[in-house]
């Protein structure tokens, strides 16, 4: 291609390429040059492209061509302009806009506005919607055994097993299968359980989803085990679900204590009561109780007494009475040794101090009585000893024809016995208490008073005194 051919492409190329919308620039193609259409060589300009003249609008109200003319008027669609040559063209759309009407002012009001109070309306939790998950896997077993935390030996264990199918189909041909340990013996169950290979197994058919079958067990210890725990461990069709626990074996224990008096006085009856308490989870047979007392107490028995309990219930606590009297003053103690096989012995010692009861009463009345005559009496208590004692207490049972009661230091009646009772929390040492009862002697026989001195319930000393009665008076 020769030289004027090139220049000529360049001129075309920039000839498409350089149109400007408005007012393009003209383009000059060189001199002494043809092109490939034999179009003489020399300038060629473009033709400015005019801009297009709008119309322009009356104003609002007014009329045009005698067509009166909206107070609105219609905006007329956009206007697109083509500009530029056949071979070199744009498009210039041209957009009217919206007169804007004037706004008129808004008037002040007259008197303040007041804005309604704005109450929110309550709020609501949404609908809760529930979506039922549905399980649609395969079976799928779980295994799960229910046992004491702990044991004493020679206990029965109990074990509640269970087996669900917690998977979305059902389970078929679905077998337990338990073992456990040694010392052990297989004794009840809830469904026939067959041998497998040194175990047991159940049957228990088809488990549908969700379904739960329950078997209960029970196993006995052989005799002579000395097993410090129980193992045991079950497990659900070819031991895809298996559960398995361990159980301790705790050693039994007894409990002793024993509620006895602190003090006693000589010729006073007293009672200990042993309370023995078994707290573990198993009956303890064959319990054995030793009782040693000093020479301050006695025993038709003896000073060495012993005693058996064939059995104590699992929790349960039994209590043994024991009667005693006191023979001497001074300080004496009571001493239980109590055991069993497999448990340890326990051993309780109490201290009892005992002492003579210097104490007196003497009681007076009346030698002599007419029938119906009243009569006062009286009786004197005194602690002659050195200590103090406590828990005293008088009573005097009345002939049957003595009525209208009277007396001091506010003694109780007993109408059921015919006695009068006083009661004296302490007297000191060397203490003296002097009490009156008054009435009438309306009975044909003599009159006779016996009165009581007891310490703790127990009676030390007693008095009696008799009227004769001298029956009617004769006037």
């Amino acid at each position: 291609m020769n030289r004027s051919k090139r220049w000529f492409l360049v001129t075309l190329a920039l000839t498409s390429t350089s149109v400007s919308a408005q007012s393009p620039a003209p383009i000059t193609l060189p001199t002494n040059n043809t092109n490939n259409l034999g179009t003489p060589a020399g300038n060629t300009t473009l033709p400015t492209p005019q801009p297009v003249a709008m119309p322009t609008l009356p104003p609002a109200g007014s009329s045009f061509d005698g067509v009166p003319m909206p107070s609105t008027p219609n905006v007329p669609p956009p206007v697109t302009t083509t500009i530029g040559t056949p071979t070199n063209t744009k498009q210039v759309t041209h957009s009217y806009a919206q007169p804007t009407a004037p706004v008129a002012p808004v008037p002040a009001p007259s008197a303040p506005v007041v804005m309604p109070a704005m109450v929110p309306a309550p709020l609501q939790a949404p609908a809760m919607t529930t979506v039922a998950v549905l399980n649609t896997g395969p079976a799928m077993l779980s295994v799960k055994q229910v046992l004491p935390e702990s044991i004493s030996p020679g206990q029965t264990v109990t074990a509640s097993v269970t087996v669900t199918n917690t998977g979305g189909k059902a389970a078929d041909h679905v077998v337990l299968t338990g073992w456990w340990g040694t010392g052990y013996e297989l004794v009840e169950t809830g469904q026939v359980a067959a041998p497998a290979s040194g175990k047991r197994s159940w049957g228990l058919g088809t488990l549908q989803a969700g379904e739960t079958r329950t078997v209960d067990v029970k196993f006995q210890p052989q005799a002579g085990t000395t097993a410090t725990e129980f193992r045991s461990g079950f497990d659900a069709t070819m031991s895809t679900a298996t559960d398995t626990k361990t159980v301790k074996v705790t050693k039994p224990e007894l409990q002793l204590s024993i509620e006895a008096p602190a003090s006693a006085f000589v010729g006073q009856p007293i009672q200990a009561l042993l309370k023995i308490k078994n707290p573990s989870g198993a009956p303890i047979r064959q319990v054995t109780i030793r009782t040693l007392l000093s020479d301050v107490v006695s025993h038709p028995k003896g000073s060495d007494l012993e005693n058996e309990l064939a059995s104590i219930a699992a929790g349960a606590t039994e209590i043994i009475p024991l009667n005693m009297n006191v023979t001497k003053g001074g300080e004496g103690r009571l001493r239980v040794r109590i055991g069993a096989q497999g448990c340890e012995s326990v051993e309780q010692e109490v201290k009892l101090t005992t002492m003579e009861a210097r104490m007196t009463v003497a009681m007076g009345g009346p030698k002599s009585l007419y029938q119906n005559w009243p009569a006062t009496y009286e009786a004197v208590i005194e602690n002659q000893g050195d200590q103090a004692i406590r828990n005293v207490s008088y009573e005097v049972k009345l002939p049957t024809g003595f009525t209208d009661l009277r007396g001091s230091d506010g003694p109780g009646y007993d109408a059921a016995s015919h006695r009068i009772v006083w009661k004296f929390d302490t007297l000191k040492p060397g203490e003296k208490k002097t009490i009156l009862w008054f009435g009438f002697g309306k009975q044909t026989e003599d009159l006779t008073m016996t009165g009581t001195l007891t310490v703790g319930g127990s009676p030390i000393k007693r008095a009696e005194h008799t009227t004769k009665n001298l029956g009617a008076e004769h006037k």
